[in-house]
């Protein structure tokens, strides 16, 4: 463990209360939108220790920014820890923070240039820009190794080491009554809904299901639910799309492939078609968040193309079918009615043209077809065969 070198003029806070804010999932505006509003609604005077507790998986650069303006305008000393995982973290995120702790196995990216931990290379493995933290637990300087939280907290409070950034350091004692209050910060219901969401998998599945709902509100008979709710999804999910600098030309790739699940869906059975829907749908994904290409787990994004496809294979069957025999005087009506053969569905099924409109009808297997010619509907145990 390395020894600090003692600093003059340092003004010593005494601490009343710790407020600890942990960053998880993909730092995003949600997080930041919660420490604006931490911020207008409570103190930040120079008494109140506040504590960033950094388990991000991910990071809009965006948010980045916008966080050292928030760091900026704030008098309370800043200290960050991150953990309890091993992260990356960008250097960038840990600029403006007075104290700074790393947990064992943290690798910190873009460490180049002068000024900010010039001697972690020192007691840890570094490799171009990227550090791997691998340096025995303890106090060094302008940085601690701690596996814990609670441990960070409790040797800024009793060690008195110096801001990186300010001549200030910290006294209190955590099991004493000098702390008045050790409170963790939570983001609003709705902040939390949009940290969830803000993840390139979930945005997409979200979206692409929107368009599987609206595509099958075309073919269902009822007040319109699954498109509402079609709907709702697929405006939740767009909110997050200024997280990833979206490929507007992917988003345009996708639309083409909901155009050839609706073609699916009017024939009436996946095919090749359907196929190459799942393919092109796919490949949109890949192209809509192309920035992310390096950081998107690939499985699930193909696990959420395949429930997808998987959606609009179960739902076509049944919906279409339901347009025939939810209404059985409905299906009577049309006895006798003159269609024209359009295609062959499989052994039991054909796809025929009624009135200006397309439904599938069931056949005799044994019976020889032809191609655009006229037929009859006959019924026969509920259903209706040419």
């Amino acid at each position: 463990m390395l020894k600090l070198l003692p600093i003059l003029f340092l003004a010593v806070i005494n601490t009343a209360n710790v407020n600890i804010f942990e960053i998880e999932g993909i730092f995003s505006s949600g997080h930041i939108n919660a420490l604006e509003r931490y911020v207008d609604e409570n103190s930040t005077e120079e008494k109140n220790l506040f504590v960033v507790q950094y388990n991000a998986s991910d990071v809009n650069v965006n948010s980045i920014d916008e966080l050292q303006v928030i760091l900026n305008n704030m008098d309370a000393p800043k200290a960050i820890w991150v953990g309890p995982n091993k992260r990356e973290v960008d250097l960038s995120v840990l600029r403006n923070f007075d104290f700074v702790g790393l947990s064992p196995g943290t690798i910190v990216t873009n460490n180049k240039g002068p000024g900010l931990f010039e001697s972690i290379c020192e007691t840890n493995t570094c490799t171009n820009n990227d550090v791997l933290v691998t340096a025995e637990e303890g106090i060094y300087k302008d940085y601690l190794i701690v596996g814990s939280i609670g441990a960070f907290v409790e040797n800024l409070g009793s060690q008195e080491i110096p801001s990186r950034i300010r001549q200030i350091s910290l006294s209190f004692d955590l099991s004493s009554e000098e702390i008045n209050q050790i409170r963790f910060i939570k983001p609003s219901l709705f902040e939390r809904f949009y940290i969830a969401i803000s993840n390139p998998v979930f945005t997409y599945l979200f979206f692409a299901l929107g368009f599987a709902l609206i595509g099958l509100e075309l073919f269902a008979i009822g007040p319109g639910l699954m498109a509402f709710n079609g709907a709702l999804l697929i405006a939740f999910s767009s909110m997050t799309f200024q997280e990833y600098n979206l490929n507007y030309i992917g988003l345009l790739i996708f639309l083409v492939s909901f155009l050839m699940f609706i073609k699916v869906l009017s024939r009436g059975f996946f095919g090749p078609l359907g196929v190459a829907a799942l393919i092109v749908m796919h490949g949109s994904s890949l192209i809509m968040f192309s920035d992310y290409l390096l950081r998107i787990n690939h499985f699930l994004l193909f696990g959420s193309s395949l429930i997808i496809a998987f959606f609009y294979f179960v739902a076509i069957p049944t919906v279409i079918r339901s347009r025939l025999t939810t209404d059985t005087s409905a299906m009577s009506s049309l006895v006798s009615s003159q269609v024209t053969l359009l295609e062959l569905i499989n052994n039991n099924q054909a796809l025929v043209r009624l009135n200006g409109k397309k439904i599938v009808v069931d056949r005799v297997e044994s019976n020889s077809y032809t191609i655009k010619n006229d037929y009859k509907l006959i019924e026969e145990d509920g259903k209706l065969i040419i």
